[in-house]
């Protein structure tokens, strides 16, 4: 909730600013599960981590750790800085890179790596840890990186070097080793003047965590990491302190009995295909909403970041073991392999949902091509621009964001006139959304001096249309059919401004982020323009829903084509988000209008096969095809009328009975046939069964 502003007469220049960019970066702080600037603005990052490693940044600043290594080091982040910045970041996590903390000296091994497993390798390996080099390098390395990551408007996160050992127990050397880490740090004069621009994340990935006697106890994590955070609050840094959970940072239930204690405290989550039951295969946004709030329920009271997250789509290849042991197919370049469309919309999901949730993808590469960034000095895409992979995803999704819940200056002072609200509006003149679908709408104030100022977070929505559902301002339609929303914010001074607008929710559109191309398979091809479709000889093309979709309201569910398709076409509609339980019409054939008749349709797949296809539960409505060939879609609908229009009256009661008209021939699977050129066989005639000679 914005807070009262300290009245005067003039109206501070940045004030003007309607976005984020502000510079120097406001303070940030926690409030509630918000993080909030000093005026109470709620604000939400978006951005990448990476770190200054050789082998990480693909050796394009050199192969040493030596000095000049370290010029070269600084001036290639000044470019990616750049970059970042034109794509709409505004956190960078910075891995204080264990390459320069580590001793060089054959003789060297850290006394504090005493008790050390043999297993812990890599960068879980601390016995080349050296305090000294910290120091050093946190001056001429680190903190430097993090001020250019500030000088180009991007909040830092701080991660120790390397990554937790498999199993940590409260007092071991490696809770140890992380109280030395973070008392060099939060000593450092320049880290704690940036407290409120500077963020620290305790530790990277800790799997399984006991007490100090061995124990599984739902205390320890809160007793691995408050001491650390005691420490670094006694040596003065007042900024937010990222707290990390166990199984890689995917669970964190304990901490809702036993939180960590003190002020600025949030929790960095990590995310990848798989997670919180939700993959490739089965990305069904809802299941993940609620598995995220069951593995991670401080979300309710405290903000999150996710510092780890990525995907791509498969891509032919050797693929690679994933830290579990798991197989992974190889794709273009991510450690996750997935698709936009299917697990990167659930995850998106998630963001929206909660609302307070930051993050960052898990390498610069994920978001831009730094190698064309450094050829020209453009800023696309990473991976080509591939629709289907974080890349293209996140730079939209990050303009997107960039105008919503972000921090204003922290001198900003307002005149009266700057905080009365004049007027609201709705980004757009309406809102069009598929049935399952759940978005924030973004709402626009205007104030008497023309600033304009995203005030979702803060308005309050009501609706009289039975198609959305309300959860604060998400919106979430459930059902075909048009509805008003009216919007209304009440600003710091009493002042109120509404809107309404019209919200369309839809079984069927056909904008590209609502078709998936791959259900079940490999990809086809969509075009949007045209509505042309070409499903994979392995994989099917059409819509999904997040929810059951009802559709037992309608009769009959009509595909128009403009032409004869040539693709072998089918038509699919499964009840269950796995596609096991299904009907799958006859091929089209040369028809350009299919008519399937709901109530007649039974399973054709499934435990439920020959059983009545359940229309109150569809969770796709897709097209198979041979590989090869067209099909071009005019129209697709569900409608009551027996001549096939499409359905334009209000729906007031389920009619989903069969067509009383004689002429009306549909196979036993629902399909309707022209009588005159029907084949021998069984077929349902106004309810009856005939026989055809």
């Amino acid at each position: 909730m914005k807070k009262t502003y300290t009245l005067i007469l003039l109206l501070c220049s940045t004030l003007g600013l309607w976005a984020q960019g502000v510079k120097p970066l406001p303070t940030l702080s926690v409030e509630g599960k918000w993080l909030v600037d000093r005026h109470g603005n709620h604000v939400v990052l978006h951005g990448v981590m990476d770190t200054p490693s050789c082998w990480f940044n693909s050796g394009r600043w050199g192969w040493s750790y030596d000095n000049d290594g370290r010029l070269r080091c600084l001036n290639y982040f000044e470019k990616v800085f750049t970059g970042l910045e034109e794509a709409k970041c505004t956190v960078f996590r910075l891995h204080l890179e264990p390459a320069w903390t580590n001793d060089p000296n054959a003789g060297y091994t850290y006394p504090g790596a005493t008790g050390q497993a043999a297993d812990a390798t890599g960068e879980a390996d601390i016995r080349k840890f050296n305090p000294s080099r910290l120091t050093s390098f946190l001056k001429t390395l680190y903190f430097p990186l993090a001020k250019k990551a500030m000088n180009h408007g991007m909040y830092v996160v701080v991660r120790p070097p390397g990554v937790c050992p498999h199993d940590l127990k409260v007092g071991d050397y490696y809770q140890q080793y992380l109280t030395t880490v973070w008392d060099i740090v939060s000593k450092n004069d320049s880290i704690r003047k940036y407290a409120g621009q500077i963020s620290l994340e305790l530790a990277n990935e800790p799997v399984n965590m006991k007490n100090r006697y061995g124990q599984t106890d739902a205390k320890a994590l809160h007793d691995y990491f408050q001491p650390i955070v005691d420490k670094i609050r006694a040596n003065g840094f007042t900024g937010i302190i990222w707290i990390p959970g166990t199984g890689w940072q995917s669970h964190y239930e304990d901490y809702a009995k036993h939180p960590i204690q003190g002020q600025n405290i949030g929790y960095a989550v990590h995310d990848y295909e798989g997670w919180y039951g939700c993959s490739e295969g089965n990305a069904n946004a809802q299941n993940k909403i609620r598995q995220f709030h069951s593995q991670v329920p401080v979300v309710d009271n405290y903000p999150v970041i996710i510092t780890e997250v990525d995907w791509s789509p498969k891509k032919p290849g050797t693929g690679h073991y994933n830290e579990h042991g798991v197989w992974v197919e190889s794709n273009y370049g991510t450690w996750a392999t997935a698709s936009t469309s299917k697990w990167g919309k659930a995850f998106k999901a998630v963001l929206d949902h909660y609302g307070n949730i930051s993050m960052t993808l898990s390498g610069t590469d994920c978001l831009i091509d730094v190698e064309q960034l450094l050829k020209d000095g453009s800023v696309v895409p990473a991976f080509g621009g591939l629709e289907e992979a974080c890349g293209k995803a996140c730079m939209d999704w990050y303009a997107a964001y960039y105008y919503q819940d972000w921090p204003h200056a922290d001198d900003e002072t307002s005149s009266e006139k700057s905080l009365t609200v004049q007027s609201l509006a709705l980004k757009g003149d309406s809102l069009a959304m598929l049935v399952g679908e759940a978005v924030h709408p973004q709402l626009l104030a205007t104030f008497m001096t023309g600033r304009t100022e995203d005030v979702t977070a803060r308005a309050t929505i009501e609706t009289d249309g039975s198609s959305i559902e309300l959860a604060g301002t998400l919106l979430r339609a459930v059902r075909e059919g048009r509805s008003t929303v009216k919007a209304t914010y009440t600003d710091g001074l009493g002042n109120s401004a509404d809107t309404e607008f019209c919200v369309d929710a839809r079984f069927f559109r056909f904008d590209s982020r609502y078709v998936t191309t791959n259900i079940g398979g490999a990809a086809g091809v969509y075009n949007e323009k045209n509505h042309a479709m070409k499903p994979a000889a392995d994989g099917q093309i059409g819509w999904q829903y997040d929810i059951d979709a009802d559709m037992s309201d309608y009769r009959y569910l009509v595909v128009r084509l403009r032409e004869p398709q040539t693709c072998d076409a089918r038509l699919n509609i499964y009840t269950d988000a796995n596609l096991q339980q299904g009907y799958t019409s006859e091929p089209f054939g040369e028809q350009t209008l299919i008519a399937i008749d709901l109530g007649a349709a039974t399973y054709t797949s499934g435990t439920g096969k020959g059983q009545p296809l359940d229309t109150k539960r569809v969770r796709t409505i897709s097209f198979s095809g041979s590989g090869s060939g067209y099909m071009i879609l005019t129209d697709i609908y569900l409608t009551n009328n027996d001549d096939f229009s499409p359905h334009t009256a209000a729906i007031t009661h389920a009619t989903n009975s069969r067509p009383t008209a004689t002429d009306a021939i549909f196979t036993l699977s629902g399909q309707r046939v022209a009588k005159a050129s029907a084949k021998a066989g069984i077929y349902i005639v106004d309810g009856r069964k005939l026989l055809i000679k």
